[in-house]
């Protein structure tokens, strides 16, 4: 993928608007076949019960698979039926969360969303990426809690159409039931369905998550409540960045040592961006870092597969109690960030229960609450998932992104890390507070290796 970085040009597009989203329609799609009385009890994991209780967004844009509206009608209901067959595959999905333990798989199915654009043409948007407008394109543009979502569907779609054929699919699936991976894994199946090639459907594994990992029934409230305070804050804004190729190679080289020597991009850009934080931390109120990313573990742990389903992550974290400190060598972060990594293993997790799962997590927790004066830095990563694979009929997305904006965007200081189409850049998506985001943006380092928010330059 390229990127457009000419900021006067991008200026004078349309400096006064941004596209206006009408919503069309609204209805639930249902599984195609029936659930079996059998299988409507469906126990979620341990795993499952630690994550968070939001949406996870995600948004694929796609170039003019709708050529003069030829086929509008027909795409649509393509959507709809091929939808309907992967929640028969992927049947958990379409049922509600019944307790704290379990969903009730009932077919009330999925929510479809269809919406249009009229003021504003797909490449208008994707020239100047407006992320603040992000959200119109979400089924909901808030993706806080299930509470907030009346029919407490656990998977919403929109389907977003531009004047010029192009098209938005925005998702919404609930985090306490998968993970990243399972919904790349679901829009793979959702995808080879619509273009008819069922034979390449790789079925998910449904049970594995929850008889490696049962579940705690009952989870204290107390440390549901402080588990989401690591999550959420109602105070950060989005921002988005993006590490050309000659950046990452820059990164990599410098974050390389003779423990490390062939740091990944993800270790090599984790390790950049936490060096930039504590070179901006005021050494007059030092506070410890803390960083996070959480590990897939399908695998790293027999019998778990590709495919299993369910939130089959372990979170990695590292301490870094003297924040203060802005010389530390960036190889020396990359191989503290590698090593949380790879401590993540099928010889550390095998034979682990739930107790000491939750064991683990406590500990982590308590220490949090014991000093007041940790700042966590959630990290992720979207690379490598797949996303830009999937096709509907119509090609690749030519951009997949994250939510964007302020408003209901509730995770705590999180770095995500998505890859380019074309695989050789890695965009930065950034929800932190406005200091944060302010220092960041006016340290000399970060804006040498990141260009801020360029335009997408499409190609089929």
């Amino acid at each position: 993928m390229q990127y457009c970085n000419n900021k006067e040009n991008r200026q004078k597009i349309n400096i006064f608007m941004k596209p206006v989203v009408e919503i069309v329609s609204k209805e639930s799609i249902k599984p195609n076949t029936p659930t079996p009385q059998n299988l409507r009890n469906f126990k979620i994991s341990f795993l499952d019960q630690l994550s968070p209780s939001s949406y996870i967004p995600t948004l694929l844009f796609y170039n003019h698979p709708l050529p003069n509206h030829a086929n509008d009608s027909n795409i649509l209901s393509n959507l709809k039926e091929s939808l309907s067959e992967a929640l028969t595959i992927y049947y958990p999905l379409a049922g509600k969360l019944k307790n704290s333990i379990s969903i009730d798989c009932n077919d009330e199915g999925a929510l479809f969303v269809e919406a249009q654009v009229n003021n504003y043409s797909l490449a208008m948007f994707l020239e100047s990426p407006n992320v603040s407008s992000l959200n119109d394109f979400l089924p909901f543009p808030n993706c806080n809690c299930l509470e907030e979502n009346s029919e407490r569907f656990l998977v919403a779609i929109q389907i977003t159409k531009f004047q010029c054929g192009g098209i938005v699919i925005g998702t919404c699936l609930f985090h306490r039931v998968v993970d990243t991976a399972a919904i790349s894994c679901f829009l793979d199946t959702w995808s080879k369905i619509a273009r008819n090639e069922r034979d390449q459907v790789t079925y998910p594994d449904l049970f594995s998550g929850s008889k490696l990992f049962p579940p705690r029934d009952p989870i204290p409230s107390e440390f549901l409540k402080t588990f989401d305070n690591f999550f959420f804050t109602k105070s950060n804004s989005m921002k988005r960045f993006v590490f050309d190729a000659k950046a990452i190679a820059t990164l990599k080289a410098q974050a390389a040592s003779e423990q490390v020597p062939y740091p990944s991009r993800v270790v090599a850009l984790t390790a950049f961006i936490t060096k930039r934080i504590l070179a901006a931390r005021d050494e007059k109120c030092p506070e410890t870092l803390m960083i996070t990313h959480p590990v897939n573990i399908r695998q790293r742990l027999e019998p778990l597969s590709k495919n299993a389903f369910g939130n089959l992550i372990w979170l990695s974290y590292a301490f870094i109690d003297d924040a203060s400190n802005e010389n530390v060598e960036l190889s020396n972060l990359a191989a503290m960030v590698r090593e949380i990594l790879v401590s993540v293993n099928g010889e550390n997790l095998q034979g682990l229960d739930h107790d000491d799962m939750f064991s683990s997590y406590s500990e982590v927790i308590g220490e949090i609450n014991t000093n007041g004066k940790v700042k966590i830095l959630r990290f992720s990563s979207w690379c490598n998932l797949g996303f830009y694979d999937v096709d509907f009929g119509w090609g690749r997305p030519v951009w997949v992104s994250d939510m964007g904006g302020a408003i209901g965007y509730l995770s705590k200081q999180h770095f995500l890390f998505v890859d380019s189409k074309c695989g050789k850049e890695i965009e930065l998506w950034m929800a932190y507070d406005e200091d944060g985001i302010s220092a960041l943006e006016n340290d000399p380092e970060f804006i040498a290796h990141t260009i801020p928010n360029p335009g997408v330059f499409m190609h089929n």
